[in-house]
């Protein structure tokens, strides 16, 4: 098909469409260019593939949560000292600093095996999602723990 085909069967399209522009958001009502009338942006239509979560980006986003865990008990740690006027209990503050290190370490090393984890059987897909939604807590839980103890 050529440039010139595939730009009629746009505008064939983009006449039956009532919605917002996807630039500025002005709705646009059976246009009759592919230009929006508002902003002037271009409207290309094009064929995506929707959203889906899958086990690899649920481990990953247990990464994430994991280390903000660790950056929110730090940050508490630490403005509670300074409010207080007290010295840091670095006995405190450093293993959640280290745990974040290692985390965002983990978290990088799980982009790079993106295509092996996609790959893996249903099975082992959702051992890992469970395990990637059940990381905060156990990070947050082990956490806790030590600074109980340690108190």
């Amino acid at each position: 098909m050529e440039q010139t085909e595939l730009d009629t069967a746009a505008l064939i399209i983009l006449k039956q469409y009532d919605g917002p522009c996807p630039h500025c958001g002005f709705h646009l009502s059976h246009p009759q260019s592919n230009k929006c009338s508002e902003c002037g942006a271009i409207l290309v239509l094009s064929l995506s593939k929707p959203f889906r979560c899958t086990s690899w980006l649920l481990f990953a986003f247990g990464f994430i949560a994991s280390i903000g865990v660790c950056v929110d008990q730090v940050g508490l740690f630490v403005a509670a000292r300074i409010i207080n006027g007290s010295p840091f209990i670095w006995g405190w503050i450093l293993p959640e600093v280290i745990l974040a290190i290692v985390l965002f370490v983990g978290l990088c090393w799980w982009w790079k095996v993106r295509s092996w984890a996609l790959g893996l059987s249903p099975t082992w897909k959702w051992v890992i999602g469970g395990v990637g939604l059940a990381m905060p807590f156990f990070w947050f839980v082990a956490l806790f723990t030590g600074f109980y103890i340690t108190f």
